[in-house]
Order: structure tokens, then C-alpha cells, then sequence
């Protein structure tokens, strides 16, 4: 059986099933990248088998890839890998960049309680690195008191500084978590704006790669 193709013959059944393959992996790790993504970029935990799946979908499109490009003997295909890549990256750039979105929407809707708390103890925890080494700016931690039904809470977060006794407010999630500010809307248009252009040229890239996978299988 014909696996490839050579000059002036059509390519063989095993070369159009690699295609095949090549399109089908790019497309589950579509997929699965964008959930991982998606569920990531959420701090939520991500299953196991997810990452599975993406490793072994990739490692499948770039075995397919390589048969694909090593039968291609009239380059018709040239340029598809870069175009593949181009997709993927646009793709899941575009699930990142909307989830910021939909998290910034989510936290202004659904506005936690919140409780006055006071400023404390702010400590220097070190300095920035700069570029071509040494030492930036200080970085410091501050401790939030506060008090809630009588029980007083605390903790200690990577801000500052804010002087001895700062009067503020803390937000109390309903998973545990504690958070000293909110999201600002100016996040909407700042991540939707290129979520928005990521996600065209996705489309295009993979309009394209689709004219092309259809033209390789009825070759």
C-alpha cells in the first residue's frame, strides 16, 4: 500500500488516513486544551485525564504531521504546521482571554459579603529582580484584622504598604478564600477587545486548514 506520494502519482489511502488523523488530533486538542485552559485559568482544579488527553492528541497530530508532510511531494501542504500552530495558540488564547472576562462578570454580580477591616504589620518580603540583575522595588505583605460575629479573623497578603491602622473593607468568598479587592470592569473591554480578535483569527486559520484538509482527501 501507498503511504505517500511521489510525482505524477496520487497519493495512497494510508497518506489521506494520516491526513485524517492529523485533522482529528488538532481538533480533540482543540478541545481538551480549552477546557484545561478554561478550568485553569478559573483556579479550578483540572482532571488528570484531561492532560492525557492533550498529551496524547499532540503527540498523535505531530506523528500524523510528520507522514503527512513526508508525502506531500508536490508541497501543496506547505506552511500547514505553521498554520496549525497559529490556530491552536490563537484558539486557546481566546479561552483564556474570555475567561478573564466571564470571572471579572461573575465576581461583579455575584458581590460576596464583605466586613471592615484594619491595616497592620506591613513587612518588607524582599525585593524585585530588574532586568540585567540586582534588586527593584520592595515587595511587602500586610495583615487584614477583622471581625465577624464576634470571632476575629486575620490574614496576611502580599500588599502594601498601607500605614499602621489603615481603615478598609475585605470581601469573604463562599468557598473560604479572602480577598482585600475586586476585579474593576475595565478588565471586560481590556480582555474581551483581544479575546475578541484571537477568536477571528482562529476562525480564519482554521477555515484555511480546513480547505485544506478537504482538498488533501480528495486528492
Amino acid at each position: 500500500m501507498t503511504t505517500g506520494q511521489e510525482p505524477g502519482r496520487e497519493p495512497g489511502a494510508g497518506w489521506r488516513a494520516a491526513v485524517a488523523t492529523a485533522a482529528g488530533a488538532v481538533a480533540v486538542l482543540t478541545v481538551a486544551g480549552g477546557v484545561t485552559v478554561w478550568r485553569w485559568s478559573q483556579d479550578e482544579p483540572v482532571a488528570g485525564f484531561l492532560w492525557g488527553v492533550c498529551a496524547v492528541a499532540a503527540l498523535a497530530a505531530l506523528a500524523a504531521g510528520v507522514v503527512v508532510g513526508l508525502g506531500d511531494a508536490e508541497g501543496e501542504l506547505a506552511g500547514s504546521g505553521v498554520r496549525v500552530a497559529g490556530f491552536l495558540l490563537l484558539a486557546l488564547g481566546a479561552v483564556f482571554l474570555s475567561a478573564q472576562v466571564a470571572e471579572t462578570v461573575r465576581a461583579r454580580l455575584h458581590e460576596p459579603r464583605s466586613v471592615p477591616a484594619t491595616v497592620t504589620r506591613c513587612r518588607v518580603t524582599g525585593q524585585e529582580p530588574v532586568e540585567g540583575g540586582g534588586l527593584g522595588a520592595k515587595t511587602y505583605a500586610c495583615t487584614f484584622r477583622w471581625t465577624v460575629d464576634g470571632r476575629e479573623s486575620s490574614v496576611e497578603r502580599p500588599e502594601g504598604p498601607y500605614p499602621e491602622g489603615k481603615e478598609t473593607r475585605v470581601w469573604l468568598e463562599d468557598d473560604g478564600r479572602v480577598s482585600t479587592g475586586r476585579p474593576s470592569l475595565v478588565g471586560i473591554p481590556l480582555f474581551g477587545v483581544p479575546a475578541l480578535f484571537c477568536l477571528l483569527g482562529a476562525r480564519f486559520l482554521g477555515s484555511w486548514l480546513l480547505t485544506d484538509t478537504g482538498q488533501a482527501l480528495r486528492r
